[in-house]
């Protein structure tokens, strides 16, 4: 049994040694098989949040890596199965990415974050997806908006919680140059 342990934890040491390869070069982080969503420096984040195709691309390097894929430059010659399961995890990193950005603004409420390792969401991402509405953080009740968040039907919860991702990714830049 010990062996198993050991396959799966040096084949996850792989996955991030693969996933992280560009990161590693590109941010100052320490990145690895646990680092967590929490664990990125709040420049890392802001990067990987902000607008563009520098950050997509990133992430697609990161999900490539770690599937065994190639790297992003890779990206255009996938299959189109392959390259669409490449951008849906990408854009669920995302999502998980921009969550930490508003939990460290404190407009989610407390224990709001992706508990699992950056290389596990990517590889369990299907069981994740799976989870829908209930994976959605919710609104912090000290937020100016959360009264208005609160009224709302569960159903629409989500898209509101979105429509405050450009305010929070503006709020989070201008924090950094404070």
């Amino acid at each position: 049994m010990a062996e198993v342990i050991q396959l799966e934890s040096f084949k996850r040491k792989q996955a991030a040694t693969r996933g992280f390869k560009s990161w590693s070069k590109r941010f100052d982080d320490k990145l690895d098989e646990h680092t967590r969503l929490s664990d990125l420096s709040d420049n890392t984040l802001l990067f990987l949040i902000s607008p563009g195709d520098q950050n997509i691309f990133a992430l697609y390097e990161l999900v490539m890596g770690v599937k065994d894929l190639g790297t992003a430059s890779d990206f255009f010659h996938l299959d189109k199965a392959v390259k669409m399961e490449v951008i849906d995890i990408s854009i669920y990193v995302l999502d998980q990415l921009r969550f930490e950005c508003m939990r460290r603004l404190d407009w989610l409420e407390s224990g709001a974050g992706q508990p699992l390792p950056i290389v596990e969401i990517v590889e369990r991402y299907p069981l994740l997806k799976g989870l829908g509405p209930a994976s959605i953080p919710m609104l912090n009740e000290s937020h100016p908006k959360s009264q208005i968040y609160r009224g709302l039907p569960e159903l629409e919860k989500e898209t509101f919680l979105r429509k405050q991702i450009p305010e929070a990714i503006n709020e989070f830049g201008k924090r950094l140059q404070d």
